[in-house]
């Protein structure tokens, strides 16, 4: 008897460590298994589809991936974007080395881009991207599409395009206060409000968020900032759900923004940082409303009916010192006013199951874009240019992934693009000599848009695709003051893609690499007509780029990640004539062929995550030196690394957070267009913040 009791007891004790055991190794394992990366469904090409099965070139910055790199602003995130370059100001940034304007740049008033950028669906015009550099509050994620969108996206997005997504209404209470701080002026509030409006029904979000900055330079003649910053944003969004298969989303947002100038003098091409000597201050004021209603209709398991309907109003004015002097006498100013609207309307089916995914839209398009400009002598106008551009667009587009047998599917797309442009200018003061008085110029071109690929499975962890598309950008008209208004046609790109997503170490590494090859021809650039030294644009090139972007990210323990990439891209003009000179075989200005980056951040037991980024841009040609009809020397913007770190400590509701960018105060140029006056890149700047929520 004694001895049953002994074999029951140690029976017992034996079946609790066995059952502790057990347990404590399904909660490892279950551990283990949330050690993951997680994945971002993109959105951006009109298909539903998870990162690591997109082949796109496409950066995804999520808004955990924003916080704990302490990013403030859209820079912020192309700085570390493999095959993006940028400059400081965000002035001039460029995906695959085109820059964001296209090589005719027109300035403000130009109605066409190389790169198109939506938030909340509604596109964003030129000068917002140039000169604003589009703050991330609120913002729930960023997709960054490297290489020709037009099949999905159209006409402006020859190099890329950007789409940004913030949060939407959910109706849960939700309510945040956020103040910032830090070196140059800088400060800040921003807010955020969500909640239920009509109980099941209505949720709203108002996000509203304004910063200022003094700037790093100065202006020595007029004893003030030169390159300050003020901005305005608020947004709010509503969610109707009338049914549980339909959901609409309104959005409206008005942005406001003051910036100045950001160069520097210069010395025989040395710069003065951070100093600048003008009679006049320059400035650039835009503001912008958008407004977008968003209707998805879920017909069934498969069907689903979406309506996009958006618009974009914007003006901007500035004053530009043109003789750019320190003397009182002469006083010549640039004055300008522009007005542009943008309006959209584009439906599209959607179509999802086991073997296939697919869409077919229509699409319809309205811009109109308005030019007062002037040039002013000691308050006499000595010129003054007005136009009108409009523009209607047209358009039918489809996209098809049949995974045809097991492991491998069929991609493929088509787009027909019609649009019909207008423009107009005339010069109603002309005491300065004017090359052509009037321009009226109508033109229209109808273009196919195809894409064909095929992507195959090797394992359950590793894709790989081949794709190949064409891509455009419309036609128009050269809007430039004192210029050659010759019309110009649209440019094409054909390119070829391989692109590889791998997960190992169960999905803890995330790899993704794309290699392409794009011919380009018809070519629009601008350049000097040598017999009445005017500017012109025209379809005057032919050119070719070689690539590859690669990145990584690994999550080495549930507190430690690291992320790192790489871009090398070789631009090179096949046959380019710019003022009398042979560009042929030259590589694209601002185009550095080199771009890395690596990054870590640690979350301690307590909370405290600190970060750091390491990023280099190799250096570029910003200019060539020519002597007769040959190229004499080139002018170089400087390469340069970058280490810049955040941190951020929750207490309670409450967390702090700071940031530091370049660390080791690096003094580079960034735009060496002349010996007297040139750009540089921003020194040390740092900031803090607090932000509660309720």
């Amino acid at each position: 008897m004694k001895r049953f009791k002994k074999n029951t007891l140690a029976l017992a004790v034996a079946s609790g460590l066995i059952a502790t055991t057990s347990v404590f190794a399904a909660e490892e394992a279950k551990k283990e298994e949330a050690l993951q990366l997680k994945e971002a469904v993109i959105t951006g090409e009109k298909i539903q589809r998870s990162e690591d099965r997109t082949l796109s070139s496409v950066a995804v910055v999520t808004s955990d991936d924003i916080r704990v790199h302490g990013d403030q602003d859209l820079q912020n995130i192309l700085d570390r974007t493999p095959g993006v370059y940028v400059q400081s100001g965000n002035e001039n940034w460029g995906i695959r080395g085109i820059p964001v304007s296209g090589f005719d740049d027109q300035g403000p008033a130009a109605m066409n881009g190389a790169v198109s950028v939506y938030v909340d669906d509604a596109l964003q015009v030129n000068r917002l991207l140039t000169h604003n550099p589009l703050p991330l509050w609120d913002m729930e994620q960023v997709e960054i599409y490297r290489g020709a969108q037009s099949t999905t996206q159209g006409r402006n997005s020859l190099a890329g395009a950007i789409i940004m997504r913030t949060k939407n209404p959910t109706f849960d209470p939700e309510f945040s206060v956020r103040g910032n701080t830090g070196k140059y002026g800088e400060r800040g509030a921003s807010a955020v409000a969500n909640g239920t409006l009509i109980d099941g029904l209505v949720a709203g979000r108002l996000a509203v968020d304004y910063q200022t900055f003094d700037g790093y330079i100065e202006n020595e003649s007029l004893d003030m900032d030169a390159n300050q910053l003020r901005t305005a944003n608020i947004r709010g969004k509503f969610l109707i759900q009338p049914s549980d298969d339909m959901d609409v989303l309104l959005t409206f947002a008005r942005t406001k923004q003051r910036s100045g100038v950001n160069a520097t003098a210069a010395s025989s091409g040395k710069p003065d940082y951070y100093s600048i000597y003008e009679n006049t201050e320059t400035y650039n004021t835009l503001s912008q409303n958008t407004a977008t209603a968003k209707i998805d209709y879920r017909l069934d398991d498969f069907w689903t009916l979406t309506s996009v309907t958006s618009g974009t109003w914007s003006k901007y004015d500035s004053i530009l010192d043109f003789d750019r002097t320190p003397a009182a006498n002469p006083t010549q100013t640039a004055p300008r006013h522009h007005e542009q609207s943008l309006g959209s309307q584009e439906v599209r089916m959607g179509y999802s199951s086991d073997r296939m995914d697919g869409v077919v839209g229509v699409y319809l398009g309205r811009s109109k874009g308005e030019i007062d400009d002037q040039l002013v002598n000691n308050g006499t106008v000595l010129l003054n240019q007005k136009g009108e551009t409009r523009i209607k667009s047209q358009a039918v587009f489809g996209e098809l992934n049949w995974e045809f047998v097991d492991d491998w599917q069929l991609i493929t797309g088509l787009r027909w693009d019609h649009e019909k442009n207008n423009t107009k200018i005339n010069y109603p003061i002309r005491v300065v000599s004017v090359t052509e008085a009037v321009a009226d110029e109508d033109i229209s071109s109808s273009v196919l848009l195809p894409k064909i690929g095929i992507s195959h499975d090797l394992t359950e962890n590793q894709i790989i695709g081949l794709t190949w598309q064409r891509g455009y950008r419309s036609g128009g008209v050269n809007i430039r003051s004192r210029a050659r208004h010759d019309s110009y046609d649209p440019e094409f790109t054909s390119t070829y893609e391989l692109a590889w997503r791998g997960n190992w170490l169960d999905r803890r590494l995330r790899t993704t690499a794309n290699l392409y090859h794009t011919n380009w021809k018809d070519q629009q650039v601008s350049f000097r007509n040598i017999a009445d030294n005017t500017t012109q644009v025209a379809n005057a090139a032919e050119s070719r780029m070689i690539g590859l972007e690669f990145s990584a990210e690994y999550l080495v323990t549930s507190q430690l990640l690291v992320n790192a990439g790489f871009a090398y891209n070789d631009t090179k003009y096949k046959s380019f004539v710019r003022d009398g000179v042979d560009l042929s075989g030259y590589e694209f200005v601002y185009a550095p062929k080199k771009m890395a980056n690596v990054g870590a951040n640690y979350t301690f037991a307590n909370g405290l995550l600190i970060g750091g980024d390491v990023v280099y841009q190799g250096r570029s040609i910003s200019n060539f030196d020519v002597s007769g009809s040959t190229v004499s020397g080139k002018r170089y913007n400087d390469s340069v690394t970058l280490v810049n770190l955040n941190a951020e400590y929750p207490i309670g509701n409450l967390t702090l957070s700071g940031y530091v960018r370049n660390l080791f105060d690096e003094e580079y140029i960034t735009n060496n267009q002349s010996d007297a006056l040139l750009d540089v890149g921003a020194p040390m700047t740092l900031g803090v913040a607090a932000r509660y929520d309720f």
